[in-house]
């Protein structure tokens, strides 16, 4: 049988000494399998040289050793980790490790190595695994599964890890179903005939069709559904566009005439402002008048009047409009029946016509909080005492051990329970109870936590008072509006 033969590692790269672990880890496999590891100190010295490369000549003259230490593996190896090894920052590393959390799209398995690797120069000790289980807790993305390991007690790191892959795998699992019964959903439906063109249901009279009275988003008509609607299918469109007026018709003489006229493609038009309006459009004789040889693409966007009904759009075409000095290139649309060309927002914007949205407006009000103080102070107090009364029978419940806050969330686990014992939301018992209810820790976006408290088991042993809640129609009745105060009154 031949020998199985192994290939040194690459030479090591002294322009990056960081490496020099990972590097003495492979040149380590390489001396156990090649049975380097049996030979004398001698050769293990000169092949650990010469797989190194020629800079380790120099710096291994440099080391000063005499002729016996020159021969012990073990002495220039421990020389080798001095030189290249850099003594770590152990407050910068606990850092990098305390602000590892899962990334989007990373693994469970990836996070966990992760951290493992983070931890190595922290110097945690006994409570290495600790802070790993913790680390893993608070750190993953599925923030239900972090409250649910939360309530587990005498949580493990083992059990963790366990935990942790197997969620993941069965989310793997549950979306791999969700996609093949989704497909066969899809199948079942093409194969179906007879489907009510309104609603695509199984075929029925109109007069009980569930899309009667119901309003189309595509076109606002009422009767149908709008993946059903013919207008999105004429049309193609991905997009629904709007313009602000269509017509404008007024009795008042007096009223502005907000119009302007520009040169679309050398030829002046008149316009009228339409700020609110998405797109510039033309109307069909216009375009037909002016522009006889231009031609127009299909649109690609369902254009609507203020009323969210659909407009009839024969197509589009694009051009350069100049207005005083100033030119831009924009999609017109063209409409048929439409009375007013109106210049649109893009438009009216890229021409210097559009709102100066940078003046300043001040309006003046009274400051409520500086008229009613005593209303923004704290979080209020309910007057009276309440006293909950307990079902006849009722056994206290209460947890057989307190459960352990993670070691990063202490800190401000403490800050949240002074803050609530100071503003009297709590208040601290100092001494034995029959009722003891577990608590949960969930980390907030801003840094701080939630205190969230488990009261299921309270709650299944007080006997509820129930009152019916007015409605909001009947506490309006009750309002003055032209007094503008509150009744009050039984």
């Amino acid at each position: 049988m031949a020998a199985l033969h192994i290939n040194p590692p690459e030479n090591f790269t002294f322009t990056t000494p960081c490496n020099w672990s990972k590097w003495k880890m492979r040149f380590e496999r390489y001396r156990i399998a090649s049975g380097l590891s049996t030979k004398t100190g001698n050769e293990q010295v000169n092949s650990l040289l010469y797989i190194m490369g020629e800079q380790a000549e120099d710096i291994f003259s440099s080391f000063g050793l005499s002729e016996t230490e020159q021969d012990d593996f073990d002495i220039v190896l421990k020389k080798f980790n001095d030189h290249f090894v850099v003594k770590k920052n152990t407050i910068f590393e606990c850092a990098q490790f305390n602000k590892r959390v899962q990334l989007d799209g990373e693994s469970v398995n990836t996070f966990i190595t992760a951290l493992y690797t983070l931890s190595e120069h922290c110097e945690y000790g006994v409570l290495h695994d600790e802070l790993i289980r913790d680390r893993i807790v608070i750190g993953i993305r599925d923030k239900n599964l972090n409250e649910k390991l939360q309530l587990v007690a005498d949580l493990t790191l083992t059990k963790v890890i366990e935990r942790v892959r197997l969620s993941e795998v069965v989310k793997e699992q549950q979306g791999k179903l969700i996609e093949k019964d989704s497909a066969k959903n899809n199948e079942n439906e093409s194969r179906l005939h007879g489907k009510c063109k309104w609603c695509v249901k199984q075929r029925h009279d109109k007069r009980v069709c569930p899309a009667r009275d119901a309003r189309c988003r595509q076109c606002s008509k009422i009767g149908h559904y709008a993946n059903v609607c013919i207008i999105k299918s004429q049309t193609g469109c991905s997009e629904v566009a709007y313009l602000g007026v269509v017509q404008l018709e007024s009795k008042n003489k007096t009223n502005i005439d907000w119009t302007v006229t520009v040169q679309v493609n050398h030829k002046n038009i008149k316009f009228k402002i339409d700020s609110g309006a998405d797109h510039t459009v033309l109307p069909a004789n216009v375009f037909q008048n002016v522009f006889q040889n231009a031609k127009l693409e299909p649109p690609d966007k369902s254009l609507c009047s203020p009323d969210r009904n659909p407009l009839k759009t024969l197509g589009k075409f694009k051009t350069n409009i100049e207005y005083k000095g100033k030119n831009c290139t924009e999609e017109i649309y063209v409409i048929s029946n439409l009375q007013t060309c109106l210049l649109g927002k893009p438009a009216l914007f890229s021409l210097g016509l559009g709102p100066n949205l940078n003046s300043v407006c001040q309006i003046s009000a009274a400051d409520p909080k500086a008229k009613f103080p005593e209303l923004f102070k704290g979080l209020g107090v309910m007057k009276g005492c309440y006293s909950m009364k307990l079902k006849p029978g009722a056994i206290p419940f209460a947890i057989t051990s307190p459960r352990r806050v993670l070691i990063p969330l202490l800190k401000q686990t403490k800050a949240e329970l002074k803050r609530m014992v100071e503003e009297k939301v709590i208040t601290p018992v100092l001494k034995p109870t029959e009722w003891y209810a577990p608590v949960v820790i969930v980390p907030k976006s801003d840094g701080n936590v939630r205190i969230c408290v488990d009261l299921i088991e309270l709650n299944k042993n007080v006997m509820r008072e129930l009152h019916p809640l007015p409605k909001a129609k009947i506490l309006f009745k009750s309002l003055d509006w032209r007094q503008n105060v509150f009744e009050t009154g039984c």
